[in-house]
């Protein structure tokens, strides 16, 4: 028993380290990734919801406003939300007008909306507008260098940052006086988006993008409170630090909610507020949060989030935000989780063998959902996604093969078989060799 307890504690541990291996590339690894996504889906680890609030222009708010918006249409989000007193208003979208392709029944009244629009904004305690980096249709002319929000505070190697050399679309200048800019570039090369950028460059300078822009608004930080360690963290004040990636890219955490609702509810809210009677949006939803409008219609939920879930850009940033304000980051497992768990099945291993098939198969089953709810409490304790490719295959592993293992009751009888077979045998050599010696004539020692 003991050179088959070993023998199988060798094998649990070689088929350990093999899927130790294979869960650094695909596919262990997206099976990996997905079970992160499933645990912070479904375990709400934050109590309190972040000060976030989402207004969406959905599907009811086209109908009365249709796509595209006209400066009076942001206007009247700007003014609404003003009257809730938030601490940051903000929106990805683009606020510029190309007068040849607006309506002819609204091209006379553009001057007239804009006007409106720059009021509002400047009656607006700070405001946070999108804009987007890109490049020149023609690489062999250089593009002016225009004035952006850049972070001077930067540590390490930035070159997997990526990097623009135009700024291809922004704000409308004279809206650009009194506000910040964020910009809005989503990495399209990826099947599902887990990471928010928080960190571009624009000819070779370290920028904000509106996600960590929206949150410095929020927090009331200057540029020089921001510092980057380039692939590691950045610190925001004295009391936050957000993980990044090389690429100035963090990890959602889509399971923290954040409040939302829609542009006709925000104006619905805002008129009731005027007439002093109970608002159909909570004041708390809105007063002292950072306020994003954004599209959350179909036809804007062009991004795959996990799960199979489909959503908008804006939805993104939204997430993201909440996910620093909350505190709430995603992070792997370290490496001695994986160490430890090659460990306890090799010890469970060795007591497999001393077992029959049926209770090691059952108890190889039931460890499986008993991890699972162990995963779902470290993350939802800790905010740390344990793997799931290495324990399910040990946990198979151990089962199968325990059930194709012979019992130990059959190896002690085959082994006293074998040894009484072999004892029989040797009593008839004996006796074959003295009857030999006594048919020669030859006296046989006396016992």
């Amino acid at each position: 028993m003991l050179r088959l307890g070993a023998h199988f504690m060798i094998l649990v541990l070689v088929a350990g380290l093999v899927l130790l291996r294979e869960s650094r590339q695909a596919p262990l690894r997206d099976v990996d990734e997905r079970f992160a996504d499933l645990l912070a889906l479904n375990t709400r680890s934050v109590e309190k919801r972040p000060p976030v609030t989402l207004v969406e222009i959905n599907e009811a708010s086209l109908k009365d406003h249709p796509w595209p918006w006209t400066p009076l249409d942001f206007a009247l989000f700007f003014q609404a939300g003003n009257n809730f007193q938030p601490a940051a208003l903000a929106t990805d979208e683009i606020l510029t007008w190309d007068e040849p392709e607006s309506p002819s029944d609204t091209l006379s009244k553009l001057p007239q909306y804009r006007k409106i629009l720059r009021e509002h904004l400047l009656h607006a305690p700070k405001v946070l507008l999108g804009a987007k980096l890109g490049f020149p249709l023609d690489p062999q002319v250089v593009p002016p260098l225009e004035s952006v929000p850049f972070l001077e505070r930067v540590k390490g190697d930035i070159s997997a940052i990526p990097e623009f050399t135009r700024i291809a679309a922004q704000a409308e200048e004279e809206l650009r006086l009194s506000i910040t800019t964020g910009f809005t570039n989503v990495p399209g090369d990826t099947r599902q988006q887990r990471t928010v950028p928080l960190l571009l460059r624009y000819r070779g300078q370290v920028v904000p993008s509106l996600t960590l822009q929206a949150v410095i608004l929020y927090k009331k930080l200057t540029s020089d409170e921001v510092s980057v360690d380039a692939g590691e963290r950045i610190r925001l004040g004295k009391d936050l630090e957000i993980p990044i990636n090389a690429k100035g890219e963090m990890r959602v955490d889509f399971g923290v909610g954040f409040e939302r609702f829609g542009m006709d509810d925000l104006l619905l809210a805002s008129a009731q507020l005027d007439a002093k009677v109970p608002t159909k949006v909570p004041l708390d939803t809105i007063q002292d949060k950072l306020l994003i409008l954004s599209r959350t219609d179909p036809a804007a939920q062009t991004l795959c989030f996990p799960a199979g879930l489909h959503g908008s850009t804006g939805e993104l940033f939204a997430a993201g935000a909440a996910t620093i304000l909350s505190q709430s980051f995603p992070q792997a497992a370290p490496a001695w989780v994986e160490i430890a768990i090659i460990s306890l099945a090799m010890g469970a291993s060795w007591f497999a063998t001393s077992s029959r098939r049926a209770p090691v198969f059952f108890w190889a089953l039931a460890a499986i959902p008993a991890y699972f709810m162990l995963a779902m409490t470290v993350m939802g304790n800790l905010h740390v996604s344990l793997p799931i490719g290495l324990p399910l295959g040990l946990a198979l592993f151990i089962g199968i093969y325990r059930l194709l293992l012979i019992e130990p009751a059959q190896v002690k009888n085959t082994s006293a078989q074998e040894a009484s077979t072999k004892e029989a045998s040797e009593r008839e050599t004996a006796a074959a060799e003295t009857a030999v010696k006594e048919a020669s004539g030859e006296k046989t020692p006396e016992a």
